[in-house]
């Protein structure tokens, strides 16, 4: 008889080190955004803000695009910058409860994009129980 051969999983298009290096260029992404939104006029939590709007959004798709470990290498790098640039001044990276908690967040945002679409790649073509 004919058997289905299994599928091979598919790699993501990103290894984790280039998932990390295009961490970087999202981080620097998130604290340019929150340094022109400084610069137009806005205050302190719209800053925040932006800064974290675009960590979270740039986790989520690298995270798609890499590996675990990339996937969690973006949302540490994202944190770093995020929390330097959006939360704080100069790059002074602090560990209060809010700091932590955008932390724990880009980590689960991270968790999750990374883990959607591998499940839905996994359970295509198979009859639901």
């Amino acid at each position: 008889m004919l058997q289905r051969r299994p599928a091979r999983p598919v790699p993501p298009p990103l290894s984790g080190g280039a998932g990390f290096v295009a961490a970087i260029a999202t981080g620097v992404a998130a604290g340019l955004a929150a340094g022109a939104a400084g610069a137009a006029g806005g205050g302190p939590g719209l800053v925040a803000a932006v800064a974290v709007a675009v960590a979270v959004v740039g986790t989520a798709a690298l995270a798609v695009a890499t590996t675990a470990a990339g996937a969690s290498a973006a949302a540490a790098v994202c944190w770093g910058f995020a929390d330097g640039f959006g939360l704080h001044r100069l790059a002074e990276l602090h560990t209060g409860t809010r700091d932590l908690e955008l932390l724990a967040g880009l980590l689960a945002t991270a968790l999750v994009a990374h883990l959607v679409p591998a499940v839905a790649r996994d359970s295509a073509g198979y009859p639901a129980r």
